[in-house]
């Protein structure tokens, strides 16, 4: 489906999916063109999140030199977190993402950059974020909407998280539908997700076809304003949020 595939220019893979391209390099080498890039990102279920270090991310980045990294995510749930726990949560995950950026930018071998991941959704939770963002001078960020179920919560908090933090670009992680990336707001540069481009990409026989994905690649490149912004340009309702 991607390999070279000119209306793909990146490929977003999760910390533990990575683990097939690291044990295949030549597969790697096979999979990405030239003008592909690697996102590596450390954004997924609780359960495999539990006990990585710091050291752990140095490790896959090392091994994989992305283009880009989204380092350290952490759980911060509404309906099982009192403020306190929430608060932890948040910090451990900005602890981590200036630990592995400031190791990063230490190493001149590795091309990564480090797209920061903002947590939550209330104001102090992204005040905590932007701290972090301002002392490490990163003006863009990605964030996590997989698991909402209201787009109208998804643009709710994608207009508070850009009302405190004010970055310049953000990635959104879990929404790919044309439809909604058309109602975000103007810093929502890029997206990603694996339910759309799988339902827009088959063949009634189940096959992926290159040709599918290419026509539907465009539709949601159009629906994002800044269609053509490259990162390193930057560029059924429930009331329970569930940031994983």
């Amino acid at each position: 489906m991607f390999s070279s595939h000119d209306a793909a220019p990146y490929l977003l893979t999760t910390f533990t999916n990575a683990v097939w391209l690291e044990k295949r390099p030549d597969e790697l080498d096979a999979l990405l063109g030239p003008h592909q890039e690697l996102v590596l990102a450390n954004v997924e279920a609780d359960k495999y999140l539990v006990g990585r270090t710091p050291d752990d991310e140095m490790e896959r980045v090392e091994k994989l030199q992305p283009a880009y990294y989204i380092p350290s995510d952490r759980w911060v749930y509404e309906d099982t977190m009192t403020d306190a726990e929430q608060l932890e949560e948040i910090d451990r995950c900005m602890d981590g993402t200036r630990e592995v950026f400031n190791r990063i930018e230490a190493r001149d071998d590795l091309p990564t950059q480090v797209i920061p991941i903002a947590k939550g959704w209330k104001h102090w939770h992204f005040e905590r974020c932007q701290r972090t963002f301002e002392d490490l001078g990163l003006s863009y960020c990605a964030f996590d909407v997989t698991q909402y179920n209201s787009i109208n919560m998804v643009l709710e908090d994608v207009h508070r998280l850009i009302e405190v933090i004010g970055p310049d670009g953000v990635l959104l992680i879990g929404k790919l539908s044309p439809d909604h990336l058309r109602r975000c707001p103007p810093e929502v540069v890029a997206a990603t997700g694996v339910d759309h481009w799988r339902k827009n990409s088959q063949t009634e026989s189940g096959r992926f076809s290159r040709e599918l994905y290419r026509f539907w690649a465009v539709r949601a490149y159009a629906a994002i304003s800044s269609a053509q912004t490259r990162l390193d340009h930057f560029g059924s309702q429930s009331n329970v949020r569930i940031h994983g």
